[in-house]
């Protein structure tokens, strides 16, 4: 079978942006096994906001929980993000080829959506010194496994 290539080329591990009108959450490993990827029927995602930081927290079958920070004042997209109405999340488990093996895509409904928003709006509005994001984010990722932040959720989905 055919694999679609991800068209980003990404280092090992758990990266997100926000491209093309969508949250894209990409986890590359060196391969997904058709069991790890069979377990994938129920995941949850959580965004968190703490400390004016962003995180989305993703679990579920096979992945253990991973953590994505996203500061919405370095989104080259940023404009269109804060005046959008509807939510758009996409997950991608990539491998070592950068082979798509498996995606899913989420369209939040209106209120969902707005919690996000409102939240980003409010980081938009931070005014961050310089590294300050940076030392903040290394301060939390040392405090705190990417389960433990689920104290700090706002909205939790099944996605």
């Amino acid at each position: 079978m055919k694999r679609e290539k991800f068209e980003y080329d990404i280092d090992f591990g758990a990266v997100m942006d926000y491209v093309e009108n969508r949250f894209l959450l990409v986890i590359k490993d060196e391969e997904w096994t058709d069991y790890e990827l069979s377990l994938l029927a129920d995941m949850d995602l959580n965004f968190c906001y703490t400390q004016d930081i962003a995180i989305f927290v993703l679990e579920g079958g096979s992945i253990d929980s991973s953590d994505f920070y996203f500061n919405v004042q370095d989104c080259d997209w940023k404009d269109d993000l804060l005046k959008g109405e509807l939510v758009d999340i996409e997950v991608n488990l990539v491998d070592k080829k950068n082979e798509i093996c498996w995606k899913k895509k989420k369209t939040l409904n209106k209120a969902q959506s707005r919690i996000i928003l409102d939240l980003l709006s409010q980081q938009a509005k931070v005014e961050f010194m310089p590294n300050e994001y940076d030392v903040n984010v290394e301060g939390l990722q040392s405090s705190y496994e990417p389960f433990e932040l689920l104290k700090f959720s706002k909205l939790a989905l099944k996605f």
